[in-house]
């Protein structure tokens, strides 16, 4: 198998853009979604290290998908899911969805089963997807249309 080097944008976002890709390119996306109320124009430069980013949200079937995606899963992915979901209702881009069913995926390249039992336990969905799947995804998005 040919191995590819990671796109510039990082080895979590190509795993990120790969994943959307094999499983979701139907689906209504975005990428790097800033979630929550807009600060004003006068609290700006206060609120500008305080906006929170989902990695991607997707809606499939009527349920809104909020990812983060981490090469390695730790606890703090757990929170800011939870957050993000809060925060989801708040934010006026999505207004029009507010009222859907919200969905939370830790997108990851490993198992850790003590992260796999706290996500069960919180109803966020695992979702592991290896660096090799995501050297699969491209070379198949590499090769010629013939």
């Amino acid at each position: 198998m040919v191995k590819l080097k990671p796109w510039r944008i990082g080895k979590e976002n190509a795993m990120l853009q790969a994943w959307l890709w094999k499983h979701h390119r139907q689906d209504i996306q975005w990428r790097r979604v800033r979630l929550g109320v807009l600060p004003t124009k006068e609290s700006n430069r206060m609120y500008a290290c305080l906006l929170r980013w989902a990695d991607a949200i997707f809606i499939k079937d009527g349920v809104v998908n909020i990812v983060e995606a981490k090469l390695r899963p730790d606890l703090g992915a757990l929170g800011q899911l939870e957050g993000y979901k809060v925060l989801f209702s708040q934010t006026l881009e999505f207004s029009q969805y507010k009222e859907f069913p919200v969905r939370m995926i830790l997108l990851t390249t490993m198992i850790d089963l003590v992260i796999v039992e706290l996500c069960s336990k919180k109803e966020i969905a695992y979702e592991v997807f290896t660096l090799d799947d995501v050297n699969k995804v491209r070379t198949k998005l590499m090769q010629p249309v013939i």
